[in-house]
């Protein structure tokens, strides 16, 4: 996979001093890699409650401290963890239309 599935953005802000806290507290990065999607995939599904945050542009770290997120938010987070245990991932949403209009 491109390493640029590994760069830190504006939204996912894994180096962060909350979101390294939550690593390293959970002990993520000492798990097999399987065992590290499914930890955090947990995580994000079941201790990150399903609320509207104020927009969809929030950081991972943002959401985190909300302790709430949609789908998009929550992605952001889910996507900013994974990073954060060197785990390349991006998350695709919303329909990608071909030049013509057709679904691709």
């Amino acid at each position: 996979m491109d390493m640029q599935f590994l760069e830190e953005t504006k939204m996912l802000n894994y180096q962060s001093v909350d979101i390294q806290k939550l690593i390293n507290e959970k002990r993520w990065g000492e798990l097999s890699e399987f065992d590290k999607i499914k930890a955090i995939y947990g995580f994000v599904q079941n201790e990150i409650h399903l609320g509207y945050n104020r927009n969809d542009t929030l950081t991972a770290e943002q959401v985190l401290m909300d302790g709430y997120g949609q789908c998009n938010t929550k992605a952001t987070l889910l996507m900013a963890l994974l990073r954060g245990v060197n785990i390349p991932c991006r998350i695709h949403g919303f329909e990608v239309l071909t030049i013509s209009g057709e679904n691709k």
